[in-house]
């Protein structure tokens, strides 16, 4: 009984001596993550995308609130045309960060950049009501406005232009919806 006492002892004292320091922690973290950015890069430059994508999902796993890592991810799975897996990184993102006001804006752009519209719409739509980057509403009244909402499209630039007054294209951008609006 009493070697029982002293390895339990012998052991948690062990365990506490193993447990580092959070600075020592941290620097650990940082240099793992380093080591990862400079294998990603160096996949990347050998055009090995596969491995590039598996190094990604294994970092979207360890750092989930990781815009960048998300968007990379997203983006590697654009590179080999496989969007499903695009729309399934873009969209992890967004339901595990609900509280960042750029959650949706990643797959947001995907949509656009793949011509549907009607997919951005209801996604960027509540986006827009936060406090979320420029190209939420630009994507957002562009949609609008590729699936003939004219309406929708100038009160989204109203809106944008009412946060932004000095961005001369966005001016520029209602001007020209505005034209549309009176054409008709």
């Amino acid at each position: 009984m009493t070697a029982l006492i002293a390895l339990t002892a012998l052991a948690a004292g062990s365990a506490q001596a193993a447990t580092p320091s959070p600075e020592r922690l941290a620097a650990i973290w940082s240099a793992a993550e380093d080591r990862v950015v400079t294998q990603l890069d160096a996949w990347f430059e050998e055009g090995d995308y596969p491995k590039c994508i598996q190094l990604l999902r294994i970092q979207a796993e360890m750092s989930p609130s990781d815009y960048d890592v998300a968007t990379n991810l997203g983006w590697m799975h654009e590179n080999v045309q496989d969007y499903d897996k695009a729309t399934e990184a873009y969209e992890a993102y967004r339901q595990r960060n609900p509280q960042d006001d750029d959650a949706a804006l990643a797959l947001g752009e995907f949509y656009f950049r793949r011509k549907q519209y009607a997919d951005v719409i209801p996604l960027m739509e509540p986006a827009i009501k936060r406090k979320p980057h420029p190209n939420a509403f630009r994507i957002l009244a562009h949609a609008y406005e590729k699936t003939g909402k004219l309406a929708e499209s100038k009160r989204v630039w109203d809106t944008y232009i009412a946060r932004a007054p000095d961005d001369l294209t966005a001016k520029a951008n209602l001007r020209r919806v505005e034209g549309k609006i009176a054409a008709k």
